[in-house]
Formats: C-alpha cells, structure tokens, sequence
C-alpha cells in the first residue's frame, strides 16, 4: 500500500467517523415529532391539548421519551412536546409565546435539571452562560425568578390545567453534592407550587423510592461511578447516543456500564425511570391505556 492509499484510507476513516458523529448528534437534537414550532390547530379538533415543557428530560431524544409514550397510549389528546435539550428555566421563559399560542387544555413543567448543574460549580456555570446564551450564571435565586415568571405568564395567557414535577435524580448516590442542589431546586418547585395552588407531580420522591428498592449487590459493585462535571459528562452522554442510535442497546442496557438504576448517562431517563414518570401524570390525570 503506498503513502496516497494510506492517506486517502486514514481519510475516509475519519471522514466516516465524523459522519457518524454527526449523525448521532442529530438524533439527539432532532425535535419533536409534534412541537410548538410545527403544531397548527384546527377548528375541527375537539380534543384537548396536551402540553409538556422542559428540557432533554422532556424533549426524549436523550433517553427515554415519556411524552410521546403518553401519546402513543392515549389519543383522546393532542400531546406536544416543548421540551428542549439543556434549556433551563430562564430558556424557556424565552419561548412561552410559542407554547401559549399552542392554547394547552394541560400543561406539565418539567424544567430545572440544568439550573441545578450550572449552579454547581463556575465550570459548569460559564459553559451554560456560552452554551444556552443566557445573560448570567445560573443560581437558585435566579431559576425561582424565571419559574414563577413562566407559571405567571401561563395562568394569565391559557385557561390550562397546570402542573408542576419536581426534577429527578442526577446519579443515584444521595451522598453527591448535586443532590443536595437538586433537592433545594425542588423545595422552590414546591413551594410556587403551593404558592399559585398548582399540582405538583414527585418524580424526585418517586426515583428515590425505585433506588431504593432496587439496589443489589451487583449495582453497589459500581459505587464508585459518580455523577461528574469534567469532560467526562459529554463524553457518557455521547456513549449513550452511540449505543442508543447505532447499535440499538436501550437506555437501561446503556446505563448499568455504570451500575444505574434509573439514567443512561448519570443524567437522562432510562425505560425504568420513563415509564415512572410516565405512569406518574397517567396516576394525575387519570389517563387510561
């Protein structure tokens, strides 16, 4: 083989290998089926409108899709999903003209998750100040400020029911400092939740007691597999795309590389955790299969 073969191989390899890339990553992007940006209602459909908002947790291209489960087991409504990847309240305070324009009968909130983790640490903090152009670092005092301002501008602009869902784990060692975030985010979830009389769905409480109750010795074996916020973050979550989109392990096979119960990357649902939350505003709002 001479040197231009080699080359034009070495080329074609990295080529494909960027391809590949590439492609994973639009599937991990790629929007919803039924979003705000494409939905168009009409005077003819009588269902209701079932809005979810977040951000991947709800958006489902990474990791499991809990939204459109919903819709594909109940099509008495209409379900859009408004969740997009590593938004964080402020993100979606940006992008409530589009939702209300959906005019929602139901609307779920699930946001919260990247406001935790861009608090954690000046890291995390800047990399979502350049990421999410947002005007300044996260912190907990700012994701109240947006959240009340979303449920605000969506009791005053719908005539939607309304409820809230506290965020759910990130790793599954309670002994991490993003825990203790988390749980703190979930405290200003409920209160605004008692604050504006609004439902809010435990999804925290609910993971927890599946954690819980499903730890073996096999899954203690990988204690040392923690949540973190190096590089190593991206890369698990890009794992998981690969073995998701190109070779079609599920969520759940992805994620006990590391031991978890309920995530494939530390972060992101898996089948288990899914239908938990899944099944969690099925029990709400009395939906049927």
């Amino acid at each position: 083989m001479n040197n231009l073969t080699m080359v034009l191989v070495f080329i074609s390899i990295i080529g494909s290998l960027f391809l590949l890339f590439m492609y994973v990553m639009w599937r991990g992007s790629k929007l919803p089926k039924i979003h705000p940006n494409n939905y168009i209602s009409s005077p003819d459909e009588n269902r209701e409108v079932f809005l979810c908002c977040g951000d991947s947790i709800t958006h489902g291209r990474i990791g499991y899709d809990w939204c459109s489960e919903l819709s594909n087991q109940d099509n008495s409504r209409i379900y859009i999903n408004a969740g997009i990847n590593g938004d964080l309240a402020w993100n979606l305070n940006q992008r409530l003209d589009d939702i209300i324009s959906c005019r929602p009968n139901i609307i779920t909130i699930l946001i919260g998750s990247n406001d935790a983790m861009g608090s954690q640490s000046k890291l995390m903090g800047d990399d979502y100040v350049k990421r999410k152009a947002l005007p300044r670092t996260p912190s907990i005092d700012w994701f109240k400020e947006n959240y009340e301002l979303i449920i605000k501008s969506l009791i005053d602009n719908t005539n939607a029911k309304i409820y809230l869902i506290t965020i759910p784990w990130i790793g599954e060692s309670e002994n991490e400092e993003i825990i203790e975030i988390i749980k703190n985010h979930n405290k200003v979830i409920k209160g605004l939740g008692r604050q504006y009389n609004l439902d809010v769905i435990p999804f925290f409480d609910e993971m927890n007691k599946f954690i819980n109750n499903n730890k073996t010795k096999k899954f203690k074996e990988h204690s040392n597999d923690i949540y973190l916020i190096n590089y190593k973050r991206f890369y698990r979550i890009v794992r998981a795309l690969l073995m998701h989109y190109l070779f079609g392990f599920s969520w759940n096979a992805i994620g006990r590389k590391y031991g978890l119960l309920t995530t494939c990357d530390f972060i992101h649902l898996n089948e288990d955790s899914g239908r938990l939350i899944k099944n969690l505003v099925k029990d709400h709002l009395k939906i049927k299969s």
